[in-house]
């Protein structure tokens, strides 16, 4: 199956992460090998933010111009924020918080990144069974061995994470959300997040003026709800979430319990193998970092790879690795721990605290979330 002697990269799982460290070696000269499971890769109704760190990361991976393609051109045109279903304003966030903010139609990224690919680079419908330290059962498809470097970004139950000892698993985080894309633009007075009781409905347009939004609800389990529940509870929010939700196809709207990873993990790389995004550190999408520190970790994984994509010596392999691990994991985790509880707290139900919590923003509107923000977003790629 190798055809060459450069660095043989077999990464397994097609998303962001994966693709971008796929991306990034082969620029470098590395043979790259894409496992994906899916047999074909179909619309999502749903976005993602990028942020400055993750623009750093796609310049870094020489794929930064390949996404301005698919995102606005500028910032936010209209005031970033937190209020309540009542239309009160709790915070507003500065406009220097999110001038590197751009949020993109998932699907038009995954393409994008695709497109930055030679052909046949990406195998889908391939799903891996085991692994050793040697070869990949692919099952049906056979075996993968002679790799140099296998890269699990295979997300929150990864295969490669669930190989070794202490795979700690998903841990459910208490809620769940619906998340979809407006078929038409709406045209927004705001962007940003509402919060009621246990509730959130977060809003932002796309390049087109389309919506992508997301409704997030308290659940004991992670159990899908009623397909009218979102309608019931968001249908008389502040406007214009009505008209957001009204000029949404319902059958392109998905669901999805909020997970992550139930203790962190001792180490992203073990030997040849090395994790990157939800299989290293899957985190509730409260920051709207997922994304971003997933393109981090390909950038930084890339960066330490390089040298030796083109004269590659398997010696050499498991220290680069073990540095990638020590780059990654004290920030990716810190974030993590910080979106869990930022998460927990706007998920608060009970009336009095959300009082408290609605009093304390409306104190310091700008503060505390301009802090955790801007601390996400300051990170630069690796020499």
């Amino acid at each position: 199956m190798w055809r060459s002697n450069s660095l043989r990269v077999a990464v397994v799982g097609a998303g962001i992460g994966g693709l971008a460290a796929a991306s990034g070696l082969q620029r470098a000269g590395a043979e790259v090998i894409v496992l994906e499971q899916a047999a074909r890769f179909l619309p999502r109704g749903s976005g993602l933010s990028l942020f400055a760190n993750g623009f750093a990361a796609l310049r870094s991976l020489g794929l930064e111009e390949r996404v301005r393609e698919i995102v606005a051109d500028g910032p936010p045109s209209v005031p970033y924020g937190t209020w309540r279903p009542d239309g009160t304003r709790l915070a507003t966030v500065s406009p220097a918080t999110v001038a590197a903010l751009r949020v993109v139609d998932r699907t038009e990224l995954h393409r994008a990144l695709l497109r930055g690919l030679a052909p046949d680079t990406v195998r889908p419908g391939i799903r891996v069974e085991g692994l050793s330290r040697e070869t990949l059962d692919l099952g049906p498809s056979g075996i993968l061995e002679d790799w140099h470097v296998l890269i699990g970004a295979d997300g929150i139950r990864s295969r490669v994470r669930g190989s070794h000892a202490g795979d700690p698993g998903a841990a459910y985080c208490g809620y769940g959300a619906w998340r979809g894309i407006t078929d038409t633009p709406v045209e927004l007075p705001d962007a940003g997040e509402t919060l009621g009781r246990g509730e959130r409905f977060g809003y932002s347009a796309l390049r087109d003026g389309r919506v992508y939004w997301f409704a997030v609800r308290p659940s004991p389990d992670d159990t899908p709800p009623e397909p009218e529940e979102l309608v019931e509870r968001y249908g008389d929010w502040r406007g214009p979430i009505p008209e957001i939700l009204a000029a949404t196809d319902p059958r392109r709207i998905g669901y999805q319990p909020i997970e992550r990873l139930a203790h962190p993990l001792r180490t992203y790389a073990r030997g040849r193998a090395a994790l990157v995004g939800d299989a290293a550190h899957a985190m509730p999408p409260t920051l709207g970092q997922g994304a971003n520190l997933a393109l981090e970790d390909a950038a930084v994984l890339v960066s330490l790879l390089r040298p030796l994509a083109r004269d590659p010596d398997p010696r050499d392999i498991p220290t680069k690795l073990a540095a990638y691990d020590k780059a990654r994991r004290p920030r990716t985790q810190s974030l993590a721990r910080q979106a869990y509880l930022l998460g927990a707290a706007l998920q608060w139900p009970t009336p009095a605290v959300v009082s408290g919590r609605d009093l304390a923003m409306r104190a310091a509107p700008n503060l505390a979330t301009d802090r955790i923000f801007r601390r996400a977003q300051r990170w630069s790629p690796p020499d």
